[in-house]
């Protein structure tokens, strides 16, 4: 009996030894990942399931999900190549992208969540990975499909050169890469926007950033909204609250002439909204509007001066055209200085540090640059038409977003697939999180109420094809109305939908002669 008991409690004493190693595994030196705020990051994770964000390595495995790919491919120390931009002296990207090739870890987030990303990559496939950036994304591409060159593998394109490259035949219908599953998590569905006849040639997902980068949003001054007795306006977006009528009311009650010159007219004064000519289509895609919609056969249309969009429009022009309270940096006010891109960053940049402008619209891009700002901000997705919409709406920005696509010159589509498809479903928990947690919430952000706006925001990411194709130089035309605070909408249409209908017409008849 004695023995009995014995065993009883030594195996008691292992199973309590054992249940109490199970439940700290997640925070032993081999799964935590080389994360120095353990904690920190459990408790990202947990909030990023529930918003339904990707959860880095310590995610649980019944959590994530794996892509159906061949166990056993072997591609033999094939060197997968990704042609992408060379830009220089733009404040909206970098030379090159950033999450494509990292050589050595460096403890920056983002480099070192695609050092790992892609270490695991290349050895579970055997291959390298390469990147070659030129200036002209478009022209290299045309020219390697022309000759049957398979030096790219994968293409980054800019999305204002996504038009040209795709009438021009250079890349593979998605249906044509036979791993490439867009139901799954890791593609991003806003880009079904963008297929034409039923035929879709672009990718974009958890591989890229710059479609985040590109994404509109709004910054408020936090401190000069305290100092104004403006409730913060988080409760208002969580509740579905957050209109156009109801940001006009806080605009237009902010301004101020602050230099005693008895009118608003200069920059050092206080503004309510500071904007760019792009503030217009943001915020008509935003009230739910758009340029160009498509048909049940998928086959787009001018809309913008339709019933419902006209609607929109008119509460568009009434938030913005407003020169009393809303500073548009392209079209400055009278007296004022500037009027160009480059000093409209200046001017409101300074502003808003100077907790002179209450609101700010720009891209998720822009807010490193107020990662040294005093005064505090937070974030928040553009308004809604009414309360009655169903959704917030965020537009990629049609210049300085990406997309992706498979050069129609590349060799083997098996291969191809299987390597995009890995890289993406492995950015989910590698890249992603790095680039939503780590930079963003705790470099950037400076509340907890600004992640979840994050989350909104990014859940809530559309594109608009009149915007990308800009039928009949549609996009341009339409934000340079802006410019002029020109009200004349069906005046414009009237005038150019022959030229956008042309235009649309000769884009459908090639795609539908394309594979």
């Amino acid at each position: 009996m004695k023995k009995i008991i014995l065993l009883m409690l030594i195996a008691a004493i292992i199973a309590g030894i054992l249940i109490s190693c199970g439940g700290n595994a997640q925070n032993s030196p081999d799964n935590n990942n080389d994360n120095k705020n353990g904690n920190e990051n459990n408790e990202n994770a947990e909030n990023n399931q529930e918003s339904d964000q990707p959860g880095d390595d310590n995610t649980p495995a019944d959590a994530r999900i794996e892509p159906d790919l061949p166990s056993d491919a072997d591609f033999g120390g094939y060197t997968f190549t990704f042609l992408t931009h060379l830009y220089e002296g733009a404040d909206w990207v970098g030379p090159l992208p950033i999450e494509i090739i990292s050589e050595e870890e460096n403890s920056e987030p983002i480099n070192d969540a695609v050092f790992k990303r892609n270490l695991k990559i290349m050895e579970k496939y055997n291959i390298n990975i390469d990147m070659i950036g030129i200036a002209d994304e478009r022209n290299a591409m045309n020219k390697a499909v022309k000759s049957g060159d398979d030096v790219y593998d994968a293409a980054i394109m800019f999305n204002n050169n996504v038009p040209g490259i795709v009438t021009a035949e250079l890349l593979t219908n998605i249906e044509n890469l036979p791993y490439i599953d867009l139901d799954k998590p890791w593609w991003d569905p806003a880009v079904n926007a963008m297929s034409i006849d039923h035929k879709n040639y672009l990718l974009a997902g958890d591989l890229l950033i710059l479609d985040n980068e590109a994404t509109n949003v709004l910054l408020f001054n936090k401190d000069l909204m305290g100092d104004l007795g403006i409730d913060l306006p988080y409760n208002l977006v969580k509740e579905g609250k957050w209109t156009f009528d109801v940001m006009n009311d806080m605009i237009k009650d902010t301004a101020s002439d602050l230099n005693g010159d008895g009118q608003m007219t200069a920059y050092e004064d206080r503004w309510g909204f500071a904007t760019y000519n792009d503030t217009f289509h943001a915020l008509l895609v935003s009230g739910g509007g758009a340029l160009a919609v498509k048909d049940k056969d998928d086959i787009p249309y001018m809309d913008f001066a339709s019933e419902k969009n006209l609607a929109v429009l008119e509460k568009v022009m009434n938030l913005l055209y407003n020169p009393e309270y809303v500073l548009n940096a392209q079209a400055p006010p009278k007296g004022g200085s500037g009027g160009d891109l480059t000093k409209g960053d200046e001017i409101h940049v300074k502003g808003f540090e100077e907790n002179r402008i209450l609101f700010m619209w720009t891209r998720m891009r822009f807010v490193e640059f107020f990662r040294g700002m005093e005064a505090n901000f937070g974030i928040i997705p553009l308004p809604k038409f009414d309360e009655a919409q169903e959704k917030y709406y965020s537009v990629v920005n049609p210049y300085t977003g990406v997309l992706l696509g498979v050069p129609k010159s590349a060799s083997d589509l098996d291969r191809v697939s299987i390597i995009l498809e890995a890289l993406s479903a492995e950015s989910r928990y590698t890249l992603q999180p790095a680039y939503y947690d780590v930079v963003l919430t705790r470099k950037y952000v400076r509340d907890e109420e600004s992640e979840e706006m994050l989350d909104i925001i990014f859940n809530s990411r559309v594109y608009d094809i009149g915007s990308v194709y800009s039928f009949g130089n549609v996009f341009i035309d339409f934000i340079n109305l802006a410019a002029k605070n020109d009200r004349n909408i069906i005046s414009y249409y009237d005038k150019k939908i022959g030229a956008m209908e042309k235009a649309i017409d000769k884009i459908v008849n090639i795609f539908q002669s394309m594979d």
